[in-house]
This record gives structure tokens, sequence and C-alpha cells, in this order.
């Protein structure tokens, strides 16, 4: 399995886990941790946590001894993961933190919560990448929604089960994905660069949609109120429903006009809970 792979969920425990064991929010607050926690399994997660592979598979258990070599390896693998390795070029303080939340991991895993690498990951989704992906226009936006689209859509074809726990909680075992699947992933992460890069190109943010404008806009895309339902108890489904809840979420923005889907797609990269 190539380094870029690996993939684990961040915000997702806190979307969900906000809506079923806190205190009961608004419809639109409970729709945006629903939405928070399925884009964030894909679009977060993928950022923060190449690197551990090396920290994490049993085949590096040797190189463990060593763990400036530790290290460098899987700060190699962060560098080789698309969107995550450009920005480690634009911005080379980012290596000092990740070396040094990959060192206190090898030191003293962490027992509770997400490694420290992946906290890194996150920052850097929220401080960097998710400001510049908010200022993308429609069509990149929408490539890279359509890309992960087809990742999805392929799981929902192979294995539902795998396309469930992905829209929960990321993707723990990359070695689960078939050739194909692996294919479609690399791709969507290649086509958040590519909108990463256009929003570089572009000084200004389009104006940001607000919650109610996103739950206007899944219904024209075709969302019922059973189908909000769905995506809010995530977590209760079947592998087969909540499987088919991630890919319609994914599908949304390419059913609308492309200025309302490219609003869509932007939020859904960028949603956080």
């Amino acid at each position: 399995m190539e380094n870029w792979g690996i993939v684990l969920g961040i915000a997702v425990a806190a979307g969900v886990g906000a809506y079923f064991y806190g205190r009961k929010p608004t419809r639109t607050a409970r729709l945006r941790q629903a939405l928070a926690a399925v884009a964030a399994a894909a679009l977060s997660a993928a950022l923060a946590s190449a690197g551990m592979k090396y920290l994490r598979d049993s085949e590096s258990l040797p190189i463990l001894s060593d763990q400036p070599a530790a290290i460098d390896q899987a700060m190699q693998a962060i560098r080789e993961t698309p969107l995550l390795g450009r920005v480690l070029k634009e911005t080379p303080a980012l290596d000092a933190r990740f070396r040094e939340a990959l060192a206190a991991e090898l030191k003293t895993p962490a027992q509770v919560g997400p490694p420290r690498s992946y906290i890194v990951g996150a920052e850097v989704r929220r401080d960097i990448i998710a400001p510049t992906l908010r200022r993308a226009d429609d069509a990149a936006a929408l490539d890279a929604i359509k890309a992960m689209q087809a990742f999805v859509k392929h799981l929902q074809g192979t294995n539902v089960g795998l396309c469930r726990e992905f829209g929960m909680v990321g993707l723990q075992q990359p070695g689960r994905l078939d050739a194909t699947g692996a294919a479609f992933f690399k791709r969507a992460l290649a086509a958040q660069e590519e909108a990463y890069v256009n929003g570089k190109s572009r000084p200004v943010a389009p104006q940001q949609i607000t919650n109610q404008e996103v739950h206007r806009l899944l219904e024209e895309a075709g969302y019922t109120a059973a189908d909000f339902e769905n995506l809010a108890a995530l977590t209760k489904a079947s592998d087969a429903d909540g499987c088919a809840a991630t890919v319609k979420l994914y599908m949304a923005p390419t059913l609308l006009p492309p200025e309302r889907g490219g609003a869509l797609a932007r939020y859904l990269l960028t949603v956080s809970s």
C-alpha cells in the first residue's frame, strides 16, 4: 500500500457525539454536526495521518529502535501525501511541528484521543488548507467533490461496510482497499490539491453560505426529511444505509447548477464541527 493511503478520522467523533451524547442541538446545528462528521472523515483525516504508517504498522517495528530514522521515514510519507506535501513544501516551519509530534508519539503513545500528528494535521487543515479551499472557484471545488464521489461510489459497489466506515471515521485500514479503490482515493486527494492551488490564485473568497442555505441546497438536490434523519443517524445505520447516506452527500453538489453546487462543494470541503 502506498504511503498516501493511511487515513483515520479526526473530527468525526466530535460531530456525531455532540448530537447523540450531548445536549440536543437545534435542527441547524444537528445538520452541521452530521455534515462535519461525514466530510471530516474524508477531508480532514487524509491530511493528518500519513506519517503514522511508520509508527503503527507491524512491518515498521524494526525501525522503531532508531527513532530518527523512523521519524525521517514518517516525514517522507507525509511529504508524499497529495496536498499535505505541497503545504509542507510551502511552509517549512511545519516540518518541525510534525517531527515534534511524531517524536512525542514514539516516546509516549497517546492513550486517549488522536495521536499528536493527527492533531497537527487537523490544525494545518483548519489554519491553512480550509481557508485556501474556500477561495477555490466553483469548477475546482466541484471537481474535488466529484473525485470523492467516485471513490465512495466505488466502495458502495465493492464493500458497503468499508464505505460506511469511511463516512464515519475515515479509512483506518487502507490495506482493505482494492487496487481500483486505492487509485480512486489517490485521485480524490490530488483533486483537493488542485482545488487548493486554484484557491491560492484567487485573493478573494466567494461568499460563504450559511447553515440555513446548506439545508436549502440539500433540499434542492433532492434531500427529504428522511434523508436528513439518515445522515444524522449514521452511527446506528446498517452498512448499506450508512454507505448510501455517505454517497448521497457527496453527490448532492453535482446535482445542482454549477454556481450553487460549487458553493455547497466548498462547504463540504471545509466544514468542521
